[in-house]
């Protein structure tokens, strides 16, 4: 199978988005954080109670580099799969 490098690019850039755009699940027990991502959450923001001068502000996030790039593929799949769809469908109502 030869990889769509535009699908593949779209679905990267669809995920990145994900975490801006999707609201997110705030966890309150044990150590409050917010996580994002959709299918599956790879974005981790901690609410960390005091900060100690002027933090990074990539202070309190963990990425899940796993989750992240099986969510590409998620997205990838179903993107290619709508597109041969579209083709087959569109095909077959020109034979009729």
């Amino acid at each position: 199978m030869k990889i769509n490098y535009r699908i593949l690019n779209i679905s990267t850039w669809l995920t990145v988005l994900s975490v801006l755009l999707l609201p997110g699940t705030v966890y309150t027990e044990g150590v409050s954080r917010t996580e994002y991502g959709l299918p599956f959450r790879f974005f981790t923001q901690y609410h960390l109670g005091h900060t100690t001068g002027y933090p990074w502000f990539m202070a309190g996030v963990s990425i899940g580099l796993g989750a992240f790039i099986i969510n590409v593929l998620m997205i990838y799949f179903f993107i290619h799969v709508g597109i041969y769809i579209k083709n087959r469908w569109g095909s077959s109502r020109v034979e009729q």
